[in-house]
């Protein structure tokens, strides 16, 4: 969760701006003396405005005016009334059918203008628009077309910076969301705009009829005359002047662009906005770089086809299911996949529908970026592609049975649960580097207490590995997490922020003390030893260096569930803890509540977007029921944490 001139260094947040005040340029660097973003958040906004003021006290205001403004309403409403047109002009629908669907884009387009491109679209505005007059159907689509808006960027990064630079307006904050604004605003009026300008009559050309007449521009078309015995064609063809250069060869037609040139450039800007991690980056570039291959490799987007989307879904059938993981697969590329699949059984080749829809949005995200916001700066293939015959796939009801029966992610039992926590880390260990041998050391670090969280909590193994100190809140009436985004940490989805209580079993084997000590360490993880910076993801730190080894200990020939799936063996993982959880929890604990623990998406419309997260007291009640699990471990005091030398990743004791 970036804002500008904010940034968090070692767990204080700091404010940062370049300025120039009578000439002089000066760089602004404050600490904002806390490590919670909403309240750095809060002072840098009145930091910015603050600076503003000194500015405009220099006679050197980054303010716009309403000339400004205008300039951007007049350019954002008549691009968008084009493309409305368009569509109109190219659609058999009734005149009805546009005029209701302009209604509903220009009132969501409205609500944004005026609540802001950020606002949250509830029932109460759907209420208003029902007691207003409009149909339930229609109130709620309005409401849909916020949603789907805010999906992506309701005003693009490009189409504001090409106003920032032909306008003259300064790039502040302020200026930025003032000009989404108008945006939204304009292309509210072209809605309207383009309702007023439909007609209701079957024959439209009637009054294009007086304008033909009074045209005298040449022909376009000019019919050949027919060839007889006194005049051979290609007589005529050599008498009569060499005809016109179309519009492919003419000097001013606009370079082609490459998909993978797109691509880069699509992958540049959501990495500057902060919209992209390093781990979907490489799913982006994954996924164009086979749909360039299955289009022959170096292709333009304006010579996309829909054959090509054919093609790309057959290179994913052919692909073993794992691939590009073995050494002459990276070095020989694609074509070494599709080779090794050649010796391979068929039930391990093929890519999961799953992964084929993920890379079908990645596809449709590049060529909707490379696209742009107007048809003289976009690329775009000359026929409209559709994927989704691609994303349907074929025996979908098979393999939908195959799922529930066979491919359907397994949870841990009690009694397996009951073995993995038996594990000599918490009975005695034959030290810091040997956690599984028998001995007589506990050590109180990841090791110790993220295998209990993940029983305790269900919780993804990410967003435990990877908690700050300044998410841990033990001195709190009810101590607890603040899960959120940060820079060290990315999160699977917006629900996934959250609050968590320390669970009373963690609190009764000592954990208020353990942070107490990290603290005093100079810590900024609650586990830094999970801090590692050669691995893309908390998760894969917490996997490799710790749950393998752990899982293997117990299960040495892996579990009753284990099998193969496209030439990989599966088995129960750090996952399965989530299933377990949220089973004990069902028929004691709402669902609604269930949903607030496990970050999880509500099961209806309104409890997604209007209600409230479940109090922590609610939640610290719901988390008792999964105590059992751990009642057997008995407390290790005093606190033991790692020495100092080791209070971070990789580092070893020497060999004896």
């Amino acid at each position: 969760m970036g804002f500008p001139n904010v940034a968090l260094r070692g767990g204080t947040y700091y404010w940062r701006k370049k300025i120039t005040v009578a000439g002089t340029c000066l760089t602004l660097s404050l600490p904002l003396r806390t490590g919670n973003f909403n309240s750095a958040r809060s002072i840098a906004l009145r930091l910015g405005t603050a600076v503003e003021t000194l500015r405009m006290a220099y006679g050197q205001s980054s303010g716009m005016g309403p000339d400004k403004l205008k300039r951007v309403f007049s350019d954002a409403m008549r691009w968008q009334l084009q493309r409305i047109l368009e569509d109109q002009a190219g659609s058999r629908a009734p005149a009805g059918e546009h005029a209701t669907t302009n209604s509903i884009h220009a009132e969501a387009w409205s609500f944004l203008a005026q609540n802001g491109p950020d606002a949250k679209w509830s029932l109460d505005d759907l209420e208003q628009l029902v007691a207003s007059g409009w149909k339930f159907v229609d109130a709620k689509a309005v409401g849909n077309a916020v949603f789907d808006y805010q999906s992506g960027s309701v005003v693009s990064g490009s189409q504001l910076q090409s106003y920032v630079e032909r306008f003259g307006i300064s790039s502040t904050q302020e200026n930025l969301d003032r000009m989404k604004r108008t945006v939204c605003a304009a292309r509210a009026a072209a809605c309207r705009e383009a309702t007023g300008r439909l007609s209701a009559a079957d024959d439209f050309t009637a009054d294009w009829i007086q304008d033909a007449l009074a045209d005298t521009t040449p022909f376009a078309f000019e019919q050949m005359p027919e060839s007889g015995p006194e005049e051979h064609p290609s007589s005529v063809a050599t008498e009569k002047e060499p005809p016109a250069p179309t519009s492919d060869n003419r000097g001013t037609t606009r370079a082609k662009k490459l998909l993978l040139e797109a691509t880069e450039e699509c992958i540049a800007l959501h990495e500057s906005e902060k919209a992209w991690d390093t781990v979907t980056v490489g799913q982006v570039r994954t996924a164009l770089r086979l749909f360039d291959h299955a289009c022959g490799r170096g292709i333009h987007i304006q010579d996309l086809e829909q054959s090509h989307v054919q093609a790309f879904v057959k290179l994913c059938r052919a692909l073993p299911g794992r691939w590009g993981r073995t050494a002459e697969e990276k070095a020989g590329g694609i074509a070494a996949s599709l080779d090794r699949a050649t010796r391979m059984d068929d039930a391990d080749i093929g890519l999961s529908q799953a992964t084929i829809n993920k890379h079908l949005t990645w596809i449709t995200a590049v060529l909707e970026f490379a696209a742009g916001d107007n048809e003289a700066d976009g690329h775009r293939p000359a026929q409209p592609l559709s994927f989704k015959s691609a994303r349907k796939g074929i025996a979908r009801k098979a393999r939908l049975q195959r799922k529930r029966d066979r491919d359907k992610r397994a949870s841990w039992s009690k009694q397996e649960i009951a073995h993995l926590l038996s594990a000599t880390v918490w009975t005695g260990a034959a030290g810091i580097d040997h956690r599984l041998d028998p001995g007589t050391e506990i050590i109180h670090d990841a090791w110790y207490w993220l295998p209990l969280m993940l029983v305790l909590y269900g919780g993804r193994s990410s967003e435990l590995a990877g908690l700050a100190l300044t998410e841990v809140h033990e001195q709190a009436e009810i101590p607890h997490f603040v899960i959120d985004f940060t820079e060290d940490r990315k999160l699977k989805t917006v629900q996934s922020i959250r609050k968590l209580p320390v669970h009373p079993e963690l609190i009764r084997l000592g954990f208020i003390d353990y942070v107490t000590q990290i603290r005093a360490a100079g810590c900024k993880m609650l586990f830094p030893e999970m801090s590692s910076p050669n691995s893309s993801s908390f998760a894969s730190t917490f996997y490799k260096s710790i749950f393998s080894k752990w899982r293997a200990w117990a299960f040495p020939e892996g579990t009753a569930w284990r099998h193969k799936q496209r030439g990989a063996w599966k088995d129960k993982d750090v996952h399965s803890f989530r299933g377990t959880a949220t089973s004990l929890l069902k028929g004691h604990v709402q669902d609604s509540v269930r949903c607030d623990i496990f970050g999880h998406e509500g099961e209806t419309e309104t409890s997604r977007t209007y209600d409230e997260e479940a109090a922590l007291g609610i939640k610290l009640e719901a988390l008792r029921y999964l105590s059992p699990l751990t009642a057997h471990i008995q407390p290790s005091l005093p606190i033991r944490i790692r020495p100092v030398g080791r209070l971070r990743h990789g580092v070893r004791a020497q060999a004896r």
